[in-house]
């Protein structure tokens, strides 16, 4: 009977990593391929910042919604309906970008069919990261939501290591090649969990509610003050790593005179590396040494800060690879902990919404990092970086205030 129950958690946890790592894996190839692919269509920096600002606005406001959803329809199937989603949308931005490549669709028309379909395919496979991380807090005690998170964050970053170098490589067939592959692997994904992945123990609610009751429990999240400081942390952590990711690919090309082929092989293998070292950090802090969450958002926010530093500094290819690298550890602390902790504020009737919204962190970082930091870049190359360092003063704020908020307070 144990062995039965062990062998259907087995199942659970492998299926849930799988959805998330090929999730993260689709994303992180997009943002590899994201700079090389505007230049070979003739776009400016800032337009490719809008595409991935705007479908950043519709991820973060369908995040908690899809995440109040699965509250009454289930993860399983909400997690179903954002993988299929992702795999169209990918395809449908594929095909958009293939017409751009081929001269079929040029300037503002292209733009405009690039910002729709990607903010499509957002406002569809931001059900994914929701339904998983609320299918985790259904299987996991109190006492194990960090490490269960941090598994969701390990998965995160495994998927994060495979996409850039993925698509450097099949770059190599031509740009849009990846994202065609995208679409196929997280078409299959949603097949597999469809027919594999266990119902969660979930106790659904009874009542299922209209669209407009839907949207407002959903977006009522933002206003819970039980988590506006969990949120603002974990959107300027993302913000800042929105900040260097996006504008990296083009310092590359403009600093070392790299071919935007050679751009986007040389920014995936910086991104797998800072992948393998948040990875690394998650695994030996938060799984072996189990580590608290309070301490984890401690320990991100210098090494994010450090790695502003040194590509302010940098001159050279390596430094700047390896400031990438501290700041991907930073996130590898403070994703899981910001995750676990918005999760064991709340009751269990409101798992679904709140890992929505901590699911929203990312992509609310993701609406002005990536459009500040190239209109900042087409002003100095090294002003992005200035903005991350300025960021450390609100986000050293935060991080005091979380671990003071913990501490127990003597009678």
């Amino acid at each position: 009977m144990n062995s039965g129950k062990r062998t259907a958690s087995t199942l659970q946890h492998s299926i849930l990593l799988m959805a998330v790592a090929v999730t993260a894996l689709g994303q992180t190839l997009v943002f590899t391929l994201l700079p090389s692919l505007g230049r070979a269509t003739g776009m400016a920096e800032m337009e490719v910042g809008l595409i991935i600002s705007c479908s950043a606005l519709v991820f973060a406001l369908a995040s908690p919604v899809w995440g109040t959803v699965s509250e009454s329809l289930g993860r399983k199937s909400v997690l179903v309906i954002g993988l299929t989603g992702y795999s169209l949308g990918t395809l449908m931005f594929a095909l958009v970008f293939q017409a751009g490549l081929s001269g079929w669709v040029t300037g503002g028309l292209l733009v405009a069919g690039l910002v729709l379909s990607r903010m499509l395919q957002a406002a569809i496979m931001a059900a994914t990261p929701a339904a998983a991380a609320a299918y985790t807090a259904d299987i996991t005690t109190p006492e194990q939501r960090t490490q269960g998170m941090g598994r969701i964050g390990a998965a995160n970053n495994l998927g994060t290591v495979i996409g850039p170098v993925s698509g450097g490589i099949l770059a190599a067939i031509t740009l849009v090649f990846p994202l065609y592959a995208v679409a196929i692997i997280t078409g299959v994904m949603a097949i597999g969990t469809a027919i594999f992945l266990p119902p969660s123990p979930q106790v659904r609610t009874q009542r299922t509610l209209g669209l407009m009751q839907t949207l407002r429990k959903g977006l009522g999240a933002y206003a819970d003050p039980r988590l506006r400081d969990l949120l603002m942390t974990g959107v300027m952590l993302f913000m800042s790593f929105a900040l260097i990711q996006q504008t990296l690919g083009f310092l590359f090309q403009d600093h070392f005179q790299m071919s935007p082929q050679e751009a986007a092989r040389t920014l995936g293998m910086t991104m797998m590396a800072a992948a393998i070292t948040s990875l690394s950090g998650q695994i030996i802090v938060v799984q072996w040494l189990r580590a608290p969450a309070t301490l984890l958002i401690v320990m991100a926010v210098p090494a994010i800060g450090a790695g502003a530093v040194l590509l302010w500094i940098a001159d050279s290819q390596w430094l700047m690879s390896g400031a990438v690298l501290l700041v991907g550890l930073g996130l590898g602390f403070g994703m899981p902990a910001i995750m676990s902790l918005a999760s064991l504020r709340v009751s269990h009737e409101e798992q679904g919404r709140v890992a929505g919204l901590a699911s929203a962190c990312p992509a609310l970082g993701f609406i002005l990092g990536p459009l500040v930091g190239t209109g900042l870049y087409t002003l100095d190359h090294r002003w992005p970086y200035l903005l991350v360092m300025v960021l450390l003063a609100p986000l050293t704020f935060l991080a005091w205030r979380l671990v003071r908020r913990s501490v127990p307070h003597q009678s």
